[in-house]
């Protein structure tokens, strides 16, 4: 089993981050940050971290979007401001970052953005947003900040959602095929 760290939209809370990382980096097999930092792409908190570049984020150091496969699993990364990510009805915007996973062949879609915490399936294509650590928007921001952790095995993925205190929060828990 593989699993990777999720991680968006900590707004300059570094602190946050270094928390994260203390916790999972020896962990996981990947770390993955969706952008709205503020910090600067070369910040040490970044190395061995797959980054992309949030809307609050000024350093052209940090790219657009990625694909990037570990074990067998390929992911799209993006901060989804520059994909129309923000949804006025629901949870995200879907369309447009799953256009650009299927050119890059991806399996699993990293994003942030919305600042709302959520796994589904789309166009075959597992979505993910860690929400916010720091700026939690939507039905639980109330939890005070989430990010996540994605677990793969050969059958399925699991998504587990953590708060800031590195609880795991079973209730928005996704298991999908794989």
């Amino acid at each position: 089993m593989s699993q990777f760290l999720i991680v968006s939209d900590i707004h300059g809370d570094r602190a946050i981050f270094l928390d994260i990382l203390k916790q999972w980096q020896s962990r996981v097999d990947g770390i993955f940050y969706d952008g709205d930092s503020e910090l600067p792409a070369d910040d040490k908190v970044f190395e061995g971290v797959s980054t992309v570049i949030g809307n609050m984020d000024d350093d052209p150091d940090f790219v657009d979007a990625r694909a990037t496969t570990i074990d067998g699993v390929t992911f799209f990364q993006t901060h989804g401001h520059l994909y129309d990510a923000t949804s006025l009805l629901g949870w995200a915007n879907l369309q447009q970052m799953s256009r650009a996973a299927d050119e890059a062949n991806a399996q699993v879609v990293l994003f942030g953005h919305t600042h709302k915490e959520g796994a589904v399936t789309y166009q075959g294509k597992l979505f993910i947003n860690p929400g916010s650590t720091t700026i939690p928007k939507g039905s639980h921001a109330n939890l005070g900040g989430t990010y996540a952790v994605l677990s793969v095995n050969e059958t399925k993925f699991t998504v587990t959602f953590y708060n800031r205190r590195h609880e795991a929060l079973p209730d928005l828990t996704v298991i999908v095929a794989r």
